[in-house]
């Protein structure tokens, strides 16, 4: 575990799912970066600062859950601070921190992605306001989808997304938010790169079990 020591003072912006529980409101969500201290966790309602909040971080192997406090609140989130560690969730944490760049060397998305993304495609429907559009999604990870669009969204925008999930099942609605953007005449399909940021618990397992399936064929 030497190795796993030299985190200290290391950012890194990366995408996983989160977990959170405050006041007796529970959100599945994900992450925008982590360091040893702390998380920023994405959603649309923070809870207010200095407010306890219990965190299920969905990395790799980690099972406990954390104890932190929210430090800073901004437009699209919040910041936690740790303020109860296990070794064991001490250890999964320091691992992440290992597994890519340092926050602000890469704005690239796949750089971010901690988890796999799978190469799949379903019908998703994008709704901001009162505007609802159906479009395909090219593939999906935990932590988002990237849906094919000549008219992607602007960045930082909230939107509503609504998956129709070949698994039989009824669409799945869950909260976003667009962090990237490929125009029309670039190499890639035009489209959007959307982060989930507000889902239930129904959701999650959903997701977890549909993705269990892709990582099978």
């Amino acid at each position: 575990m030497g190795a796993l020591w030299h985190t200290a003072g290391m950012r890194k912006g990366m995408a996983f799912p989160v977990r959170f529980v405050s006041a007796g409101q529970t959100v599945q969500t994900t992450s925008r970066d982590l360091d040893e201290q702390s998380i920023f966790i994405r959603c649309v309602l923070s809870p207010a600062r200095g407010e306890k909040v219990v965190l299920r971080l969905y990395l790799p192997g980690m099972t406990d859950s954390v104890q932190a406090e929210v430090e800073e609140v901004e437009a699209d989130g919040f910041r936690a601070r740790f303020v109860s560690l296990t070794e064991d969730a001490r250890h999964h944490i320091r691992t992440a921190l290992l597994a890519g760049p340092t926050a602000g060397k890469s704005s690239s998305p796949e750089n971010r992605r901690l988890l796999p993304r799978f190469q799949d495609r379903f019908r998703v429907t994008l709704r901001i306001g009162e505007r609802r559009t159906r479009h395909e999604a090219l593939n999906l990870s935990a932590s988002g989808c990237f849906v094919e669009t000549e008219t992607p969204p602007p960045l930082n925008q909230v939107v509503q997304v609504t998956l129709e999930l070949p698994d039989g099942k009824p669409p799945a609605e869950v909260q976003g938010i667009v962090l990237h953007r490929l125009l029309p005449g670039s190499a890639q399909p035009a489209g959007a790169g959307v982060q989930f940021m507000g889902a239930d618990d129904a959701f999650r397992a959903r997701l977890d079990g549909y993705l269990e399936g892709l990582r099978k064929r």
